[in-house]
């Protein structure tokens, strides 16, 4: 046999194990892939949150009331309907985004102790599809509190989206 020849009973060999390895690449390939795009989503609803809740304690709601809400937040004054509003638009994802507002009142007389606490949640959506079993439906939840600094003109209270995932206990 010359140097240069394979042995007969080695040929197809580099196709079979490349038939066994290439499912597994995939799945890591796609798994990363996935994580990244959910991790984005979950960076973009903190992010929401964290704007939406800055917005409510300094009394700058933005003007719009016009976003798809749902649920008790959908009879909210039109003051919470706007942080909700802000909310979603700096999240950047749509409407597939729920937010919860709870406006806290610590003094009886003032506004300094009070808290606002806004959640958000966005189930998760896969993209390649080969992951869907174990990501699709999932909810990426995230919650903001911040202690209101300018009198806001809300009265305590809770308003809720109707939460994809179930319920809003964790909030």
């Amino acid at each position: 046999m010359s140097p240069g020849r394979k042995r007969d009973d080695d040929r197809g060999a580099a196709l079979v194990e490349f038939a066994i390895i290439m499912p597994l690449l995939f799945l890591i390939l796609f798994g990363v892939i996935e994580f990244a795009i959910a991790f984005n989503d979950y960076q973009s609803i903190r992010q929401g949150a964290r704007d939406g809740a800055r917005q409510a304690v300094v009394k700058d709601y933005g003007t719009s009331v016009s976003c798809d809400i749902d649920g008790s937040a959908a009879t909210a004054p039109d003051n919470a309907k706007k942080i909700i509003c802000t909310t979603k638009d700096r999240t950047g994802l749509g409407n597939d985004v729920r937010v919860g507002l709870r406006v806290t009142e610590n003094a009886p007389t003032g506004f300094k102790n009070d808290t606002i606490k806004i959640c958000t949640v966005r189930l998760v959506e896969p993209v390649t599809g080969l992951l869907d079993p174990f990501l699709e439906g999932r909810p990426l939840r995230t919650e903001v509190e911040m202690r209101v600094e300018r009198d806001v003109d809300l009265v305590g209270g809770t308003y809720f989206e109707a939460d994809p995932s179930g319920d809003w206990s964790w909030c």
